[in-house]
């Protein structure tokens, strides 16, 4: 039985009736071993290698141990951490100002060569999800103890955000022990130091004495995986938890009028979508035997994206928390353009479509989603279901626990399924997405459906090489084009709200680009309770 379930039960079964009677004890949390700030999330990471696996709640979960170069602010800019400052020296050349006097959580001093290394091996290591933000860098220099200037085989005008992305590792420690040891038993220069880990279950962090940032509020941490809403919602009214990601909207006045916790929410920058097989004519893995892949056809696509009624999906399920996607790039994202519509929502036009494509009957697919990832992640993937049938299309929806969806994606084994993705800029998230798959150069590696198109490539490295900000943002913007409208790549859904229920003595807010750290956490002084 996973840990979350025996603390509960046992809380309910023995204590539920003397809960209200010693809020008191509150006052301890994070102060002990025995008591830490609990923060619940639907899911687990599944690695604490911190180069392996691009996905939110895994980051959350290395984060608090790893320092990042830079660090995004909530409208999405580069602000400093590891790196104090930087600029761009030539097209092919940035110098980052280090931070001075950071440690390991080992004791050994972090280095520049630390840190260039970890630039390079986030590049270079052929299993690293990360390669996307420093796919071209080619090398670094040490200047000196504070300095490094890293050059680029071409210009990268985003450099510092993509930063944000890259974790700072102690590179002769990993060359000793191997990458297997240390993810076993992480070590980075933030706030919190590992101490245990169950995969997909929970995480034991104690703060680091020698973190070279404020004094955190919290002491002691655990983050745990509780995938069912409901009882991440029972945990938090009880006081069991401190924070529980994702809760659903319906539950928002539950919440509020509780008197233990609060809502936080923010508009987020991660794409709900609805992913095709795009390349395979036949063997496509969610279709009969021997039947052809229908997505192929351009018509198919479009006769789905008109068959779904998102603003029904928003506000039955979400009751308003979340945004109509109109493009793939969110609002957020320096490429969104706001006089971009969606394919108006017609159940004529998509069976004209399907009729025409020879498909006047429909025909019968397998849906694959998450049921621990997103919020309301199977309940999406049900409605949709419905929503095609009304044209016709007959859908089995296949809904996994993540570390068995991603996986499966990855291999291919799918034709439709759903999924979302934070982008933190329109390079990174059309290399990873969008780009014709390149393994040797790492290009579409989150690109599970083949989709190709060279004009959009072109384009894309066009704007990564455009230092003038309106240049760039023009050409990104041609390239979604022809992705979005004129290929229908992915079908974008909706934009997911960020969300998060708060113990009413925790001040901290949800961030856009869903990260829960826990270090950014303050105990709210009574007076504001």
């Amino acid at each position: 039985m996973p840990s979350w379930t025996i603390r509960l039960l046992g809380a309910c079964g023995v204590a539920c009736s003397l809960l209200w009677a010693v809020p008191p004890a509150r006052a301890a949390i994070g102060d002990s071993a025995q008591h830490p700030l609990v923060v619940a999330f639907k899911g687990g990471a599944t690695t604490l290698d911190p180069i392996m696996r691009s996905e939110t709640t895994t980051e959350s979960w290395q984060r608090n141990i790893f320092d990042t170069i830079t660090i995004l602010n909530a409208q999405g800019k580069a602000m400093p951490r590891i790196a104090v400052a930087w600029k761009s020296l030539s097209p092919l050349s940035w110098q980052l100002t280090l931070r001075a006097r950071v440690e390991f959580q080992n004791g050994t001093a972090m280095t520049a060569e630390d840190v260039g290394q970890s630039i390079m091996d986030a590049a270079n290591n052929p299993k690293s999800q990360m390669r996307e933000f420093v796919n071209d860098v080619t090398g670094f220099k040490v200047v000196n103890p504070t300095t490094i200037d890293v050059a680029f085989n071409r210009p990268d005008p985003l450099f510092p955000v993509h930063l944000s992305s890259i974790p700072v590792m102690p590179e002769a420690l990993i060359k000793k022990e191997g990458r297997t040891a240390f993810a076993a038993h992480p070590i980075g220069t933030g706030a919190y130091r590992f101490v245990s880990w169950l995969a997909e279950d929970h995480l034991e962090l104690q703060a680091w004495k020698g973190y070279w940032g404020k004094p955190v509020a919290f002491r002691f941490v655990r983050l745990e995986s509780i995938p069912n809403g409901a009882t991440r919602l029972a945990a938090l009214l009880s006081g069991q938890i401190e924070i529980a990601e994702k809760i659903n909207p319906d539950d928002f006045r539950r919440v509020k009028t509780s008197g233990r916790a609060h809502i936080t929410s923010v508009s987020g920058d991660r794409t709900m979508y609805l992913a095709m097989d795009d390349w395979r004519a036949t063997g496509s893995q969610g279709m009969e035997r021997g039947k052809k892949n229908p997505f192929l056809d351009l018509r198919v696509r479009k006769a789905v994206y008109e068959a779904i009624d998102i603003g029904l999906l928003r506000d039955k399920i979400f009751n308003g928390a979340a945004a109509i996607a109109t493009q793939f790039m969110p609002p957020l994202m320096e490429s969104y353009d706001p006089a971009l519509k969606r394919f108006p929502y017609s159940l004529a036009n998509a069976k004209r479509l399907l009729a025409a494509a020879g498909y006047p009957h429909g025909f019968t697919v397998r849906l694959d989603a998450t049921n621990d990832r997103y919020l309301e992640d199977q309940l999406v993937a049900q409605a949709l279901a419905g929503m095609l049938q009304e044209v016709g299309i007959t859908v089995k929806v296949n809904a996994i626990p993540k570390a068995v969806f991603f996986p499966q994606m990855n291999r291919g084994d799918f034709t439709m399924y759903l999924a979302g993705w934070g982008s933190i800029d329109p390079l990174s998230t059309w290399n990873s997405m969008f780009h014709c798959r390149d393994k040797t150069l790492g290009f579409g590696h989150v690109n599970r459906e083949h989709y190709c198109s060279k004009a959009g490539d072109a384009l894309i490295a066009r704007a990564s090489s455009s230092f003038d900000d309106a240049t760039r943002v023009k050409l990104e913007r041609q390239a979604y084009a022809l992705a979005d409208r004129k290929d229908i790549a992915y079908i974008p859904l909706y934009y997911q709200d960020e969300i998060a229920g708060v113990a009413n003595d925790i001040a901290w807010q949800e961030r856009p680009d869903g990260l829960i750290l826990a270090w950014q956490m303050q105990r709210r002084p009574m007076a504001e309770k």
